[in-house]
């Protein structure tokens, strides 16, 4: 799962950065759930109310009355937000439960709440009734406090905001249990029961409408968008298309807890005629019914079956990549082949990866924690998206993780062939430095160094193998950029010989990184040269080298353990089973056959 299908390159090495516009101001459906959340504080605390009343007058036809009054207004108020949204391009009705969902919960949570505090009471005693209407008033008053706090919060997320949200909850909870103890009543609920009791009422509502019901969580669902599809989203205009001119395909699937992975896929890159046109080294479209579905595809933290999977209970959007530009092109490009003809190119993974987060931050509104992570191509989508996403999720656990892709690359391709993605039109411009990296030769380590020290609560790392192999590989592309110019095009397919020269840029380029962001950067250096390692099984058992297994640094990133270190295999060149090698008699340097039988075995450096 989550890698692209087999081509004959899928990417390695690329490029150092990717261009972000920075997101400013309110997102019109942050303002119709905080509508709706402000919707459901007022409900509740008008049922809470009624049934309070109800406690000492016994008037059932009032209290009925009251609920039927509070259900019109809380309807009416719930569509107007629907309504408000949609005319501005967000379709908040597809992103939250229906509102008679919401309604149901609510009433009959409320009703519960009655019968729990009821028990063991007399209402036909009048000081018994009193308290008990205290009681359900002070939980009106929660409730609507509770929902209040969530509803300013989703309105405009933030770190600042969701220490304030906590805060005045938790203040709100302080008044409810002074007000049960000063009402004495002698009822059987406990106040433990009864926090609870409308905790859950508060955090139902924020499930209902931050995460989206209209997800499947048995499979992934494919949404598929004609080619050429323009859409309006943080004040662009932007076009959804594959890079000939088919449909995008991209896949969402709801989880159990409130938890977002976020995966962008491999599959090459180009950049001008032979790459993009007569050799081909990139996967031109998405096919939504074969490997390109994650669905088809569960092996390694993919696997939703596997128990030391941390993701597999997790919300994932899948970001499919089709565009040649690792995720952030926005460029269309004619290449010319002189004689050979040319070749017309849409690099639209910019467009296509912004549409993808219209769609994740409408129907996974506010999640606890967000991985940020993508494998080959997709470990720069995964880098270069990072900030952006960052921008909509501000009070989530963030971490970022790029799986084989490095970014070593020579100065002549970042010079020359980079720029035809129109990288820098995007780039952030909130971000002091961020724009240099393109023009300054730092790469990948000065964007890692930018983009770690302006998040400090975000971590940030790279796994890579210590000679990530084949033509796909990363050490494949960089032989690419190494011989850029005819004749030696020829010399692309023998990528082991740049297997040595990637593999002391790469560790460098490590070191360097984590010692200019030790506190949010970290680096995994395995064993061998298999290319990426999300989609494999290797992540829950390989320990060659004295490195931990792979699932076990992940999870000590998550959770900012001291386990979280940088790893470096003590020994980088044995190959493990199914890593690319390169057979002959003798093998061809690095490679080293230790068993005669033309099967190398390790790889050895000058």
């Amino acid at each position: 799962m989550f890698l692209k299908r087999a081509v004959p390159w899928t990417l390695g090495a690329v490029i150092a950065l990717s261009p972000i516009a920075a997101h400013a101001g309110t997102y019109p459906g942050n303002k119709c759930l905080a509508s709706k959340q402000g919707a459901a504080a007022t409900k509740c605390a008008a049922i809470f109310k009624a049934w309070s009343k109800f406690e000492q007058d016994g008037d059932t036809a009032k209290r009925d009355a009251a609920i039927a009054k509070a259900t019109t207004k809380f309807a009416a108020a719930w569509q107007k937000a629907e309504d408000k949204s949609a005319a501005k391009g967000v379709n908040c009705a597809d992103s939250t439960a229906t509102s008679a969902s919401v309604e149901s919960d609510i009433d009959n949570a409320v009703s519960d709440f009655i019968t729990a505090l009821n028990g063991g009471l007399n209402l036909g005693d009048k000081t018994q009734a009193k308290c008990a209407a205290s009681i359900a008033g002070s939980a009106a008053k929660k409730c609507q406090a509770f929902l209040k706090a969530e509803s300013k919060f989703i309105g405009k997320p933030s770190a600042a905001g969701a220490t304030k949200r906590d805060a005045d909850k938790a203040k709100a909870s302080g008044k409810f249990s002074a007000d049960y103890t000063k009402a004495a009543c002698p009822t059987t609920a406990t106040e433990s029961d009864l926090e609870n009791r409308v905790d859950g009422i508060s955090d139902g509502v924020v499930t209902s409408t931050t995460v989206s019901p209209n997800v499947d969580d048995t499979q992934f669902t494919t949404i598929t968008v004609p080619a050429f599809t323009q859409f309006d989203y943080n004040g662009q205009t932007l076009q959804a298309v594959c890079s000939k001119g088919t449909d995008y395909s991209y896949f969402v699937k709801r989880g159990t807890v409130n938890k977002l992975l976020y995966y962008f896929q491999g599959g090459g890159a180009c950049w001008d005629f032979l790459t993009c046109g007569l050799i081909g080294t990139f996967d031109p479209d998405v096919d939504p019914n074969g490997f390109d579905n994650p669905q088809n595809a569960q092996v390694g933290l993919g696997d939703q079956s596997n128990l030391a999977n941390p993701f597999k209970d997790w919300n994932v959007v899948f970001v499919s990549y089709c565009t040649g530009d690792i995720h952030f092109g926005h460029s269309e490009q004619f290449y010319s082949g002189g004689g050979l003809g040319s070749v017309h190119i849409e690099h639209h993974g910019y467009d296509n990866a912004q549409l993808v987060e219209k769609f994740a931050r409408e129907h996974f509104a506010a999640p606890d924690e967000v991985y940020v992570t993508g494998s080959s191509a997709g470990a720069y989508g995964a880098f270069f998206n990072a900030p952006l996403i960052r921008e909509i999720y501000p009070a989530a656990k963030f971490s970022v993780l790029g799986d084989a892709g490095n970014g070593v690359v020579t100065q002549e391709f970042l010079d020359n062939k980079f720029p035809v993605w129109n990288f820098a039109a995007n780039l952030p411009t909130n971000i002091p430095g961020l724009a240099d990296t393109l023009t300054n030769g730092t790469g990948i380590p000065g964007y890692t160094e930018v983009v770690a020290n302006f998040f400090p609560d975000v971590a940030w790392a790279h796994y890579a193998t210590a000679f990530d192999g084949g033509t796909g590989g990363q050490t494949g592309f960089y032989n690419v950029m190494l011989n850029l110019h005819p004749p030696v095009v020829a010399e692309w397919l023998n990528w082991w010989h740049a297997s040595c020269a990637w593999n002391d840029v790469m560790v460098q380029q490590a070191q360097d990184t984590a010692a200019a962001a030790p506190n949010n950067y970290r680096y995994y250096i395995g064993t061998g040269s298999r290319h990426t390692m999300f989609g494999s099984n290797k992540v829950y058992t390989d320990t060659t080298g004295g490195v931990p297994t792979i699932v076990d640094w992940i999870n000590a990133m998550r959770d900012r353990t001291p386990a979280w270190t940088n790893v470096h295999t003590s020994n980088e060149g044995i190959l493990l089973a199914g890593d690319p090698r390169q057979n002959g008699n003798p093998p061809p340097p690095p490679f080293v056959d230790d068993n005669a039988d033309n099967v190398p075995d390790r790889i050895s450096c000058p």
